[in-house]
């Protein structure tokens, strides 16, 4: 019994001793729990008005760089002014500046959709082509070999080599057996 007692006290006395040292880091520290633990900036009692100007002074530079560099990844390079309040009064040229980037989005996008309108036209065509392709070869197929390469014949040699190619390898053998040596070696030979 004496030592659950004491194991009881000894875990009170670790749990209050641990919450005083969390406490005390997290008033030291930025943000112990992040594993930050630059020291804290605490706030500076001001009450004249000297102290509130030699502030400014101090703060602003680091502000002005601050905010400068935040619109130059944006893309601003102008003029920022501010007031008291450390916040961007105005921007001088930032409505041309936003104009020019959003021409160059649109004119962009436009591209874009173009491009896209083009290559689906493109697509929708080709599979048409290999549509009619795969229908026309098993026509060929159920032809007889002689008609089917007099037909083939007057094909250009691309669209020949395509239905050949896609017919089974039996009967395109046949279909190259009746054409002369020579159609057939330019109709399968590599572009």
């Amino acid at each position: 019994m004496i030592d659950k007692i004491a194991a009881v006290i000894v875990f009170i006395v670790a749990f209050v001793m641990v919450t005083a040292l969390i406490a005390f880091m997290n008033l030291q520290y930025n943000n112990i729990f992040d594993f930050d633990f630059t020291p804290t900036q605490h706030a500076i009692e001001i009450k004249t008005e000297a102290q509130i100007e030699e502030l400014k002074a101090t703060l602003r530079p680091e502000v002005e760089k601050h905010i400068f560099d935040s619109l130059k990844v944006v893309g601003f390079d102008s003029l920022a002014i501010i007031n008291t309040n450390n916040k961007v009064v105005q921007l001088e040229d930032s409505i041309a500046v936003l104009q020019k980037i959003i021409s160059k989005l649109t004119r962009e996008t436009s591209t874009l959709e173009a491009t896209n309108a083009k290559n689906t036209k493109k697509n929708d065509s080709q599979k048409e082509y290999q549509a009619w392709i795969k229908t026309t070869s098993k026509l060929y197929e159920s032809m007889e070999t002689q008609k089917a390469a007099k037909i083939i014949l007057k094909y250009s040699d691309n669209i020949a080599k395509d239905i050949l190619y896609s017919m089974k390898k039996k009967k395109a053998a046949e279909i190259l057996a009746e054409l002369n040596p020579e159609t057939a070696n330019r109709i399968t030979r590599v572009p």
